[in-house]
């Protein structure tokens, strides 16, 4: 969703510091899916998750184009807005900074998260080859045949 390039620069600022707060607004609540999706029993769900994730990522990367030309110069364009834009601006910025920084903490905490039941898992699955081992070698020590497929240490 564009703004009309010829819109006056204070309704075109606002309404792009708007879409953008929008799509932060959005990502944040797909962050906190995320974070359910991780710290529950339903790791499948993640990857759809993460897809959405990086649809709003790209819209917010498009919309960061149309805002190159307002960034490049936003001292002057920020101390020509109207008394009520700018403070409209200063709230949408203020909004949108904390946001992001909520999204980037609760990023950092859900690789973490990740990375641990990763260790979890594979010291789950080393327990259980250790755990098949062990009963291969009573197996043996009792004179029961043991196959070559439950034999996993060699």
């Amino acid at each position: 969703m564009g703004i009309a390039p010829n819109a006056p620069d204070a309704t075109r600022i606002v309404a792009l510091l708007t879409r953008q707060r929008d799509l932060y607004r959005h990502l944040r609540e797909l962050s906190e899916k995320q974070r359910h999706t991780i710290t529950g029993d339903r790791p499948e769900l993640l990857l759809s998750i993460l897809r959405d994730r990086q649809q709003l990522v790209n819209e917010l990367a498009r919309l960061n184009t149309e805002m190159g030309p307002l960034r490049r110069n936003w001292d002057a364009a920020y101390a020509a807005l109207p008394e009520a834009e700018r403070g409209q601006a200063a709230e949408l910025l203020q909004e949108i900074n904390g946001l992001l920084r909520v999204i980037l903490r609760t990023d950092q905490e859900d690789g973490a998260l990740l990375a641990a039941r990763k260790q979890a898992v594979a010291a789950e699955i080393a327990g259980l080859a250790g755990g098949q081992q062990v009963n291969t070698a009573y197996a043996r020590q009792a004179g029961t045949p043991v196959g070559p497929a439950a034999d996993v240490s060699g």
